[in-house]
This record gives C-alpha cells, structure tokens and sequence, in this order.
C-alpha cells in the first residue's frame, strides 16, 4: 500500500513546498500526494506554486479545490465587483503580482490596470485556468476523506454537503461531531485556532493540517502509512 502525504495551504510558498518534499523524500512510485487546496494569495510565489502542483498531478497527485483557488478563478472568469472585492481582501494583490510582476502597477494601482493583468494572465496562463476550474472538492478512500475546509456534520451522506460548505466551512463542522466512518483530513482552518500551535491537529476523526505558512507558521505534511500517522513541517523561510 502506498504512503500518503497531506499538505494543504501552500499560498504560494513555493520555497517552501519544495523543501517539504524533499524533506518527506516524496517519490511518486511509493507515495500517494494528496494536496488539500489553498495553492494562491498571501505568499509571493502563486504562480510558481500552481505550476509545481500542476506538474505533480500529471505525474500522478492529486489536488482538490480550495477557497482562494476559487475566488482566484472567480475573479478571472467574472466581472462580478463582489467576487473581485472578496479576492483582493483575502491577498489576491499577490497572487496577481506574481503573474504580471510588481512594475506592473509603477504608475498607479487602478481598475484599468488590474483589468489587463487579469487579461495577460488568461491570455499567457490558460493551462492554469483550466486547471483551476477542474480541481474537485474532495477525494475519498476507505478510511479517509480529504477536504478543504470539512462537510456539513449533521448530513446523513456527507456528499450532499455544498460545494461552497466544502471549501468554506469552519466553526459549523469544526463544533460538530460527524457520525461517518471515516477521518477527515482538512486544511483552510489553522491548527493554530484548533489547539494553540502550528503543529498537526489531532481531534475526534478529524484532522487538521494547516500550519499557516503564509502568516509566518509551518508547512506540513502529514504521512499515514500502515494506518500511523506522521508529521513533517518545514518553518516558513524569511
């Protein structure tokens, strides 16, 4: 059986995923990677970070869907004010920076502007909109479901939770128990919130993942293999 690697919220942390991968010795013929969403905003390296993970899944990864991945493609595929005004408040600037460079806005940062960066980056970054717009929001095996952000606790069949519940849910299924079989493995909430620290949250079948990498904290991995659990981290880089 495989070993599978969790890692969620990267937020463009490029260096630092890297050096998480080359500290769990990732090999694709022996490992199962699992990339639990959050790939863009915050961090300075988005773009850099979609490109390795696009590049890991066609080589046999798999990545599901985040909130900030959504909003991101939200905000390229929509003139919608609001989806546009949510990305930018949730650390957009920076995943754009990262497509069209920081001289970009030398001479001011305005609607006009931001309308061509968003322009550059569907014109020369398609394969990264495709991608976007065909993550899944979950990935389910016989012991364990792997989400962004968790299900709705009180659905019989968590599968009919929302697509939006996926990938935005928090204090709802973080202060519910849920009656499935299965560990739930989640990011999109920091362990920092769950019980003080960056380190790898272990509560009543569920587990969280986000060391907040972005904000100064941890990347993590967590490893299972033959049913133990094991966390690798790699501290954010200055």
């Amino acid at each position: 059986m495989k070993r599978i690697l969790a890692i969620s919220d990267i937020h463009g942390c490029y260096d630092e995923f890297k050096k998480l991968l080359e500290l769990v010795d990732y090999k694709l013929s022996s490992d199962q990677l699992i990339l639990v969403g959050d790939y863009v905003d915050r961090g300075m390296k988005s773009k850099d970070v979609l490109y390795k993970v696009i590049e890991l899944v066609n080589n046999g990864a798999i990545a599901l869907r985040g909130n900030h991945d959504e909003m991101f493609l939200d905000w390229l595929t929509s003139d919608d004010y609001i989806s546009a005004v949510n990305f930018f408040r949730n650390g957009g600037f920076s995943t754009v920076t990262s497509y069209v460079g920081y001289n970009w806005f030398d001479e001011g940062y305005d609607e006009v502007l931001m309308g061509k960066a968003k322009q550059f980056i569907l014109k020369n970054y398609s394969e990264h909109v495709s991608f976007l717009s065909n993550l899944p929001y979950y990935h389910e095996t016989e012991h364990y479901i792997f989400v962004h952000a968790g299900i709705n606790p009180y659905l019989r069949d968590w599968k009919y939770t929302e697509n939006n519940d996926f990938i935005w849910i928090r204090d709802q299924f973080l202060h519910n128990d849920h009656n499935h079989k299965q560990t739930i493995i989640h990011g999109h909430t920091p362990a920092t919130y769950l019980h003080k620290k960056h380190d790898i949250y272990f509560g009543n079948k569920k587990i969280g993942i986000d060391g907040a990498c972005a904000y100064g904290g941890q990347l993590n991995c967590l490893e299972i293999k033959d049913g133990e659990f094991k966390q690798f981290q790699v501290s954010k880089m200055k």
